[in-house]
This record gives structure tokens, sequence and C-alpha cells, in this order.
């Protein structure tokens, strides 16, 4: 019985040791302590970017160039791996295919490295695995992370989205999967049916007078004021009470 619980404890340590950091290595603990300093500072990040994509006839007559061609641009990521030394390499890759590419220092400039995509129409996460590239520990995984890339939103372009680019579904880039053409159009009519809505009220607030003001002020806080009131009169009362007593001390 003592045999299964310990076993089943060291089963449970093996399970909550999280995957970015190796639970077992064939460095000695200041070499692993010194290797796991340098795999925390590599980062990843992504920027949107428009990529130059040759050129169109300008249908709209925007342009004064002879051959009536305009430079078309797509949108597209700037992905960045930052902090890559001499003493790892890092391994990418994505859900959406079986590429993996590795990069070491001599890949990058000063220890960055980027690569472009123009998918912008899938949802994309990539694993970047961070490896030991020295000691006796070379070769293994020591980091493990993700970076998910957001999705074009063709709705943005929409009439409908002009002037109300703060509303979720008429953001440029979503970080969920694509939305329905029925859903869009739902969620942009109770957009702006609650915008309307919020439009009339502020302008029948404007519209009222003063009276109707102080009024609903009044409805709105009639608690507090009533308490107000009542302190007031009790104070009052008190204070006069008082007064009349010294008078009549004074009197007699």
């Amino acid at each position: 019985m003592k045999t299964n619980l310990q076993k089943l404890f060291l089963l449970a340590i093996i399970l909550l040791t999280p995957n970015s950091v190796k639970a077992i290595s064939s460095c000695s603990y200041s070499e692993q302590a010194e290797l796991n300093d340098i795999v925390a500072n590599v980062k990843a990040t992504y920027e949107v970017v428009e990529i130059y994509a040759g050129k169109l006839v300008d249908i709209d007559g925007v342009t004064d160039s002879e051959d009536g061609l305009v430079d078309y641009y797509v949108k597209g990521f700037d992905i960045s791996i930052l902090n890559i030394t001499d003493d790892i390499y890092v391994k990418v890759s994505n859900d959406l295919d079986n590429n993996v590419i590795t990069y070491r220092y001599k890949d990058t400039e000063n220890g960055s490295m980027k690569f472009r995509t123009e998918d912008v129409y899938n949802l994309k996460t990539y694993t970047i695995e961070v490896y030991s590239d020295k000691y006796s520990c070379a070769g293994e995984l020591f980091r493990k992370f993700t970076l998910t890339t957001p999705i074009y939103n063709f709705f943005s372009e929409w009439p409908e989205c002009n002037g109300v680019t703060d509303f979720y579904y008429c953001q440029e880039f979503l970080s969920s999967s694509n939305i329905s053409i029925n859903e869009f159009k739902d969620k942009i009519k109770e957009y702006k049916k609650n915008e309307e809505t919020e439009i009339e009220k502020n302008h029948q607030d404007n519209n009222k007078n003063f009276f109707e003001k102080l009024q609903a002020f009044y409805q709105d806080n009639k608690i507090i004021i009533n308490s107000i009131i009542i302190i007031i009169i009790v104070a009052g009362v008190a204070t006069t009470v008082i007064l009349i007593k010294k008078k009549r001390s004074r009197v007699l």
C-alpha cells in the first residue's frame, strides 16, 4: 500500500511539472539554471504589415500614372523571435501544416529573426520550442510556448462598419474564428439599435427643462436628499431649543 502511494505521488509530480521546463537533464543543476535563464528571455511577437503584391488596373481613377496602374498591397504578419543566443536554438512549427523550421544564432540578426506570412485568413498558432545547444544536454528541450495570430475580418470593409470600428464585429482582426454573414448582420443590427436608443435617450435628457431635470435628480437621489433635509431640520430644532433655554436662563 505504501509503495502504491509513493508511485501515485511520483506520478502526480511528473504530471504537474510544467512542459516549459525539462524535468530530467544530463546537465548539472548549475548548467540547467544558466540555460533556464537564457531560454526564459526568448520572446515571440507579431506585427501587421502591408505586403507589396504588384500592380493592378486603377478602376477608381485615382492614379496619375501613364499606364493607369496602381500599387497593390495585401495584409500580412511579420513574426519575430527575439533573444536567441549561441547557447540555444529554436524550432518553429504551426498547427496548420507540417513545416518545422530550426533557427540558430547564425541565422539571426543580433539574436533576432523574422519571417513573413500572408496567411491572415486563418487563426494560426505557432509553437516555439527552445533547445539547449551547449554542455552535455545539447539538443534537450528546455522550453515550449505558443503565439497565435488573429484572423482578418472581411466585414470590417463593409459600409455598415463605417464609423463603428470600436464594435468587435467591425474590427480589422479578430481573435476568434470567422463569423457568418447572418451573425454579423444580427450583431451589427443589434449594436446600431442600441446606439440609436442611447442617442435618443441623450437627446431627450438634453431637451428636459430645468425643473424636469431637478425632478429627475430628486427621484434618483430622494433617499439621500430626504435624509439630509431631516438632519437639517433636527439640527435646526435642536439649535433653536438650546438658544431659547440660554435666553430664558439669562432672563432669570
